[in-house]
Protein backbone atom coordinates (compact mmCIF):
# COMPACT_ATOMS: atom_id res chain seq x y z
CA UNK A 1 0.00 0.00 0.00
CA UNK A 2 1.36 3.76 -1.22
CA UNK A 3 2.33 6.31 1.29
CA UNK A 4 -1.24 7.99 0.12
CA UNK A 5 -3.51 5.13 0.26
CA UNK A 6 -2.23 5.05 4.13
CA UNK A 7 -3.11 8.76 5.19
CA UNK A 8 -6.41 8.95 3.97
CA UNK A 9 -7.84 6.03 5.73
CA UNK A 10 -5.47 7.26 8.94
CA UNK A 11 -6.93 11.08 8.39
CA UNK A 12 -10.40 9.93 8.48
CA UNK A 13 -10.05 8.39 11.34
CA UNK A 14 -8.36 11.37 13.02
CA UNK A 15 -11.66 13.85 10.95
CA UNK A 16 -13.54 10.97 13.41
CA UNK A 17 -12.54 11.34 16.82
CA UNK A 18 -12.24 14.54 16.28
CA UNK A 19 -16.05 15.19 15.45
CA UNK A 20 -16.73 13.03 18.21
CA UNK A 21 -14.33 14.58 21.21
CA UNK A 22 -15.90 17.83 20.13
CA UNK A 23 -19.48 17.25 19.49
CA UNK A 24 -20.53 14.32 20.56
CA UNK A 25 -21.04 13.11 16.92
CA UNK A 26 -21.13 9.13 17.90
CA UNK A 27 -22.57 9.19 21.68
CA UNK A 28 -26.23 8.28 21.22
CA UNK A 29 -28.84 10.68 22.05
CA UNK A 30 -29.89 10.30 26.17
CA UNK A 31 -33.37 9.56 26.93
CA UNK A 32 -34.86 11.07 30.71
CA UNK A 33 -35.57 14.89 31.45
CA UNK A 34 -33.13 17.61 29.88
CA UNK A 35 -33.14 20.85 32.03
CA UNK A 36 -32.40 23.53 30.35
CA UNK A 37 -30.40 26.56 31.84
CA UNK A 38 -30.02 30.22 30.47
CA UNK A 39 -29.59 33.42 31.74
CA UNK A 40 -30.52 36.89 30.18
CA UNK A 41 -32.01 37.39 26.85
CA UNK A 42 -31.16 40.50 25.12
CA UNK A 43 -31.95 42.29 21.38
CA UNK A 44 -27.84 43.29 21.59
CA UNK A 45 -24.76 41.31 20.91
CA UNK A 46 -24.70 37.87 22.54
CA UNK A 47 -21.95 36.46 25.04
CA UNK A 48 -21.90 33.23 27.19
CA UNK A 49 -24.96 34.49 29.38
CA UNK A 50 -26.50 36.46 27.10
CA UNK A 51 -28.89 35.21 24.48
CA UNK A 52 -30.03 36.50 21.39
CA UNK A 53 -34.15 37.17 21.36
CA UNK A 54 -33.91 35.57 17.77
CA UNK A 55 -31.44 33.20 18.62
CA UNK A 56 -33.58 31.83 21.60
CA UNK A 57 -36.80 32.34 19.25
CA UNK A 58 -35.27 29.73 17.00
CA UNK A 59 -34.50 27.58 19.68
CA UNK A 60 -38.01 27.45 20.76
CA UNK A 61 -39.18 27.18 17.23
CA UNK A 62 -37.37 23.86 17.05
CA UNK A 63 -38.47 22.54 20.23
CA UNK A 64 -42.48 23.14 19.00
CA UNK A 65 -41.68 21.67 15.59
CA UNK A 66 -40.24 18.42 16.86
CA UNK A 67 -43.06 18.02 19.69
CA UNK A 68 -41.34 18.61 22.97
CA UNK A 69 -42.87 19.67 25.47
CA UNK A 70 -41.68 22.16 28.51
CA UNK A 71 -42.78 21.09 32.01
CA UNK A 72 -42.87 23.63 35.22
CA UNK A 73 -41.13 22.29 38.04
CA UNK A 74 -44.72 21.66 39.98
CA UNK A 75 -45.52 19.23 37.32
CA UNK A 76 -42.32 17.17 37.51
CA UNK A 77 -43.05 17.01 41.40
CA UNK A 78 -45.95 15.74 40.66
CA UNK A 79 -45.11 13.00 38.13
CA UNK A 80 -42.45 12.35 41.22
CA UNK A 81 -45.00 12.19 43.62
CA UNK A 82 -47.52 10.32 41.69
CA UNK A 83 -45.47 7.91 40.11
CA UNK A 84 -45.99 8.75 36.50
CA UNK A 85 -44.57 8.40 33.55
CA UNK A 86 -42.41 11.04 31.84
CA UNK A 87 -44.06 12.30 28.87
CA UNK A 88 -42.19 11.84 25.40
CA UNK A 89 -39.79 14.56 24.22
CA UNK A 90 -40.60 16.05 28.11
CA UNK A 91 -37.83 19.16 29.10
CA UNK A 92 -38.00 22.02 31.55
CA UNK A 93 -36.67 25.46 30.79
CA UNK A 94 -34.90 27.80 33.83
CA UNK A 95 -33.78 31.24 33.55
CA UNK A 96 -31.47 32.23 36.18
CA UNK A 97 -31.27 35.98 38.26
CA UNK A 98 -34.36 36.75 36.74
CA UNK A 99 -33.52 39.90 34.64
CA UNK A 100 -36.12 42.30 33.69
CA UNK A 101 -35.44 40.75 30.01
CA UNK A 102 -37.45 37.75 31.44
CA UNK A 103 -41.05 39.66 31.62
CA UNK A 104 -39.89 42.20 27.79
CA UNK A 105 -38.44 40.18 26.01
CA UNK A 106 -38.89 36.21 27.21
CA UNK A 107 -42.58 35.69 28.06
CA UNK A 108 -43.60 36.89 24.61
CA UNK A 109 -41.85 34.23 23.12
CA UNK A 110 -43.37 32.01 25.86
CA UNK A 111 -46.86 32.65 24.94
CA UNK A 112 -46.07 32.48 21.24
CA UNK A 113 -44.73 29.30 21.30
CA UNK A 114 -46.88 27.75 23.73
CA UNK A 115 -43.76 26.85 26.11
CA UNK A 116 -43.61 27.10 30.30
CA UNK A 117 -40.55 28.25 32.04
CA UNK A 118 -38.86 28.46 35.62
CA UNK A 119 -37.82 31.42 36.51
CA UNK A 120 -34.65 31.49 39.40
CA UNK A 121 -34.74 34.54 41.70
CA UNK A 122 -31.75 36.05 43.98
CA UNK A 123 -34.22 37.11 46.19
CA UNK A 124 -32.09 40.42 47.71
CA UNK A 125 -31.22 41.70 44.19
CA UNK A 126 -34.78 42.36 43.28
CA UNK A 127 -35.71 45.80 41.70
CA UNK A 128 -31.66 46.24 41.71
CA UNK A 129 -29.30 45.33 39.21
CA UNK A 130 -26.54 42.11 39.32
CA UNK A 131 -23.99 43.82 41.65
CA UNK A 132 -22.91 40.31 42.90
CA UNK A 133 -20.72 40.12 39.50
CA UNK A 134 -20.55 44.18 39.31
CA UNK A 135 -22.91 44.08 36.41
CA UNK A 136 -25.12 46.39 35.11
CA UNK A 137 -28.07 44.68 33.99
CA UNK A 138 -31.26 45.25 35.86
CA UNK A 139 -33.45 42.67 37.54
CA UNK A 140 -37.44 42.89 37.67
CA UNK A 141 -38.80 44.93 40.76
CA UNK A 142 -41.65 42.66 42.46
CA UNK A 143 -44.46 44.43 40.62
CA UNK A 144 -43.36 42.37 37.81
CA UNK A 145 -42.79 39.35 39.61
CA UNK A 146 -46.22 39.61 41.06
CA UNK A 147 -47.49 40.01 37.28
CA UNK A 148 -45.44 37.82 35.65
CA UNK A 149 -45.93 34.73 38.96
CA UNK A 150 -49.69 35.21 37.41
CA UNK A 151 -49.19 33.77 33.92
CA UNK A 152 -49.57 30.35 33.24
CA UNK A 153 -46.15 30.23 31.12
CA UNK A 154 -44.06 31.71 33.72
CA UNK A 155 -43.06 29.60 37.57
CA UNK A 156 -40.95 31.56 39.94
CA UNK A 157 -38.38 29.65 42.29
CA UNK A 158 -35.34 30.58 44.14
CA UNK A 159 -31.68 31.22 43.33
CA UNK A 160 -30.84 31.96 46.98
CA UNK A 161 -30.93 35.09 48.79
CA UNK A 162 -27.73 36.92 48.30
CA UNK A 163 -26.64 35.01 45.24
CA UNK A 164 -23.84 33.16 47.04
CA UNK A 165 -22.24 30.04 46.83
CA UNK A 166 -23.84 27.02 49.16
CA UNK A 167 -20.16 25.89 48.97
CA UNK A 168 -19.52 28.52 50.88
CA UNK A 169 -21.83 28.28 53.54
CA UNK A 170 -22.49 25.96 56.88
CA UNK A 171 -25.84 24.48 57.74
CA UNK A 172 -27.15 27.55 59.60
CA UNK A 173 -26.03 29.97 56.94
CA UNK A 174 -28.31 27.85 54.51
CA UNK A 175 -31.67 27.73 56.59
CA UNK A 176 -30.85 31.44 57.42
CA UNK A 177 -30.83 32.19 52.95
CA UNK A 178 -33.52 30.11 52.43
CA UNK A 179 -35.59 31.58 55.39
CA UNK A 180 -34.74 35.28 53.85
CA UNK A 181 -36.08 34.44 50.40
CA UNK A 182 -39.35 32.72 52.08
CA UNK A 183 -39.38 35.80 53.75
CA UNK A 184 -39.09 38.72 51.08
CA UNK A 185 -41.38 36.88 48.28
CA UNK A 186 -44.28 36.05 51.42
CA UNK A 187 -43.92 39.95 51.63
CA UNK A 188 -44.40 40.55 48.46
CA UNK A 189 -47.10 38.31 47.54
CA UNK A 190 -44.74 36.60 44.95
CA UNK A 191 -45.90 33.10 45.03
CA UNK A 192 -43.12 30.35 43.79
CA UNK A 193 -42.45 26.68 44.12
CA UNK A 194 -39.86 25.07 46.72
CA UNK A 195 -37.12 25.02 44.39
CA UNK A 196 -33.21 26.30 44.26
CA UNK A 197 -30.93 26.73 41.61
CA UNK A 198 -27.16 26.77 43.20
CA UNK A 199 -25.56 29.66 42.18
CA UNK A 200 -22.58 29.19 40.20
CA UNK A 201 -23.32 25.71 40.60
CA UNK A 202 -21.94 25.29 44.07
CA UNK A 203 -22.41 23.26 46.80
CA UNK A 204 -20.39 20.15 49.03
CA UNK A 205 -20.27 17.76 46.08
CA UNK A 206 -17.29 15.56 47.87
CA UNK A 207 -17.99 16.53 51.61
CA UNK A 208 -20.44 12.79 51.95
CA UNK A 209 -22.27 13.77 55.44
CA UNK A 210 -22.08 17.12 55.31
CA UNK A 211 -23.72 17.07 52.20
CA UNK A 212 -26.13 14.57 53.90
CA UNK A 213 -27.05 17.23 56.71
CA UNK A 214 -27.72 19.80 53.89
CA UNK A 215 -29.94 17.32 51.74
CA UNK A 216 -32.23 16.60 55.61
CA UNK A 217 -32.24 20.57 55.89
CA UNK A 218 -33.90 20.33 52.77
CA UNK A 219 -36.42 18.44 53.25
CA UNK A 220 -37.34 19.42 56.67
CA UNK A 221 -37.80 23.05 54.52
CA UNK A 222 -39.84 21.69 52.54
CA UNK A 223 -37.38 22.63 49.57
CA UNK A 224 -39.04 20.10 46.30
CA UNK A 225 -36.14 19.96 44.25
CA UNK A 226 -32.21 21.53 43.92
CA UNK A 227 -30.31 22.37 40.86
CA UNK A 228 -26.65 22.00 39.79
CA UNK A 229 -25.09 22.37 36.32
CA UNK A 230 -23.41 18.86 35.28
CA UNK A 231 -24.70 19.02 31.31
CA UNK A 232 -26.26 15.51 31.64
CA UNK A 233 -30.06 14.45 31.43
CA UNK A 234 -31.27 13.38 33.84
CA UNK A 235 -32.95 9.74 34.41
CA UNK A 236 -36.06 9.89 35.18
CA UNK A 237 -37.59 8.88 37.85
CA UNK A 238 -34.66 11.86 39.41
CA UNK A 239 -32.59 9.94 40.95
CA UNK A 240 -31.26 12.70 43.69
CA UNK A 241 -33.99 15.66 43.82
CA UNK A 242 -31.19 17.39 45.27
CA UNK A 243 -28.15 17.44 42.42
CA UNK A 244 -30.52 17.94 39.75
CA UNK A 245 -28.32 18.38 36.50
CA UNK A 246 -28.86 21.31 34.40
CA UNK A 247 -27.69 21.79 30.68
CA UNK A 248 -25.73 25.13 30.48
CA UNK A 249 -27.17 27.06 26.54
CA UNK A 250 -24.80 29.26 25.85
CA UNK A 251 -25.41 32.52 23.68
CA UNK A 252 -22.76 31.72 21.60
CA UNK A 253 -24.07 28.30 20.91
CA UNK A 254 -24.59 27.56 17.32
CA UNK A 255 -27.89 26.06 16.23
CA UNK A 256 -26.03 22.89 15.72
CA UNK A 257 -24.42 23.17 19.25
CA UNK A 258 -27.74 23.67 20.72
CA UNK A 259 -29.63 20.55 19.27
CA UNK A 260 -26.59 18.35 20.29
CA UNK A 261 -26.95 19.48 23.91
CA UNK A 262 -30.75 19.10 23.91
CA UNK A 263 -30.58 15.76 22.92
CA UNK A 264 -27.18 14.30 24.41
CA UNK A 265 -26.51 16.96 27.57
CA UNK A 266 -23.50 18.28 26.32
CA UNK A 267 -21.55 19.10 22.52
CA UNK A 268 -18.06 18.23 23.87
CA UNK A 269 -17.58 14.74 25.12
CA UNK A 270 -14.62 15.98 27.95
CA UNK A 271 -16.81 19.34 28.38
Amino acid sequence: MSIPEIIIPVLFILALIYLNLEYSLLIPSRKGLPVLMYHNVTSGPCNGLNIPVEKLELQFMYLKEKGYRSLSLKQVSELMNNGGRLPKKSLVLTFDDAFVSIENLLLPLLERHDLCATVFVPVAFIGKSNLWDEGGIPLMTAGSLQKISRNPHIEISLHSFLHRSYNEMDLSDMREDLQNCRQTLEFYKIPFFSALAYPYGGYPRKDLKFKKEMFDMFREWGLEFAFRIGNRINPFPLRDRFEVQRIDIKGTDSFFIFKTKLKKGRAKVFA
